[in-house]
């Protein structure tokens, strides 16, 4: 074995430093190395919020969201948001939201016009410069509110998560701590 092994660092001509450090075992010698990489450190480990990942249920008196799959008197249709406002759609198509648990209806998502579409992309580009022109740093801290506000709503956002998707709680938390995983490591690369 150990002559082979000789055979294929001579015919690689690899510098002499390497073939006497040879090892004993042919296929040591093309293992790669482990790469090493700088130590960043993110302004919150990971860890740290996951276990704080309480998979109880709110009680349905203490938040004013719905947080049980019993069916919604009166579901309220979901708004356009442009030009930093909700705004009711004209649309005359809709697009009925169910609870895949009891199949209630949950809400409406509008079909949105052609018009209401051209205002929103409108109401972007007109935003643009006015982002594009803003600090670094004040974009960043943006990001952490936000990161503060997925926090804040955590139990909200799982309950809608359950509502429409019909998934556990439990469940509908693990996706919500994923997305704020995503929104921390973006705080953390410039």
């Amino acid at each position: 074995m150990f002559t082979s092994h000789k055979v294929i660092s001579r015919s690689l001509r690899l510098p002499a430093i390497i073939r006497s450090a040879t090892p004993a075992k042919p296929h040591q010698y093309f293992r790669m190395a482990t790469p090493t990489y700088p130590k960043y450190s993110a302004t919150r480990p990971f860890h740290s919020t996951s276990h704080r990942l309480d998979t109880t249920i709110p009680a349905a008196s203490a938040v004013s969201y719905p947080v049980t799959h019993e069916k919604i008197a009166k579901p309220i249709d979901t708004r356009n948001f442009i030009d930093n406002e909700f705004v009711e759609s004209r649309a005359n198509k809709w697009i009925d939201l169910h609870d895949p648990a009891t199949n209630n209806l949950v809400t409406r998502v509008p079909h949105s016009t052609p018009a209401e579409l051209k205002a929103a992309v409108d109401s972007a580009a007109k935003a643009f410069p006015a982002w594009k022109r803003t600090s670094l740093l004040t974009r960043q801290q943006i990001m952490f509110k936000f990161v503060a506000s997925i926090r804040e709503n955590w139990d909200r956002l799982a309950a809608s998560i359950t509502l429409e998707q019909g998934k556990t709680f439990a469940d509908a938390k693990g996706d919500v701590l994923r997305g704020l995983q995503v929104a921390e490591v973006r705080n953390t690369s410039p």
